[in-house]
């Protein structure tokens, strides 16, 4: 499966990617909203992992209008949060979300769930995580390793 992770928190994004990749799925890494937009506007992912408070806006907004537009429209969509205080009422364009930190075994379920739903073959795809830099700066990919 092809899965953007959209999170401003390096590290995790990154430890993240690499579970993705360790699971044999290709992730893409998102930094900010506007890069996550135009990744997921022109690229078809299977899955979108969104943090929900992100310096340049908010997670839910950038999702809410991916479900409008672009080539991910479709894709299964989980909030990532560190808030306790936010419920599944909060977030009514994503398929559902997840408490972080996000341990393998929460990532392999969260995943597993979609392949099901999807009825995507288990055969996995392994790839090069790719990395996109804020909008302005060039992008670049970087294998996880």
């Amino acid at each position: 499966m092809k899965i953007l992770v959209l999170d401003d928190d390096r590290d995790f994004a990154m430890g993240l990617a690499a579970l993705i990749e360790q699971m044999g799925h290709e992730p893409s890494v998102a930094y900010d909203c506007k890069t996550a937009r135009a990744l997921a506007g022109s690229l078809l992912f299977d899955v979108i992992l969104a943090d929900v408070e992100l310096p340049d806006g908010d997670g839910r907004r950038t999702c809410d209008g991916l479900r409008i537009e672009g080539a991910s429209q479709a894709a299964y969509m989980i909030a990532m949060t560190g808030r306790s205080d936010l419920g599944d009422h909060d977030f009514p364009s994503f398929d559902g979300y997840v408490r972080k930190p996000v341990t393998y075994d929460l990532l392999e379920r969260v995943l597993e769930e979609w392949r099901i739903a999807a009825g995507l073959s288990r055969r996995p795809r392994v790839g090069k995580a790719h990395v996109a830099q804020e909008a302005d700066e060039e992008a670049e990919q970087r294998a996880v390793t």
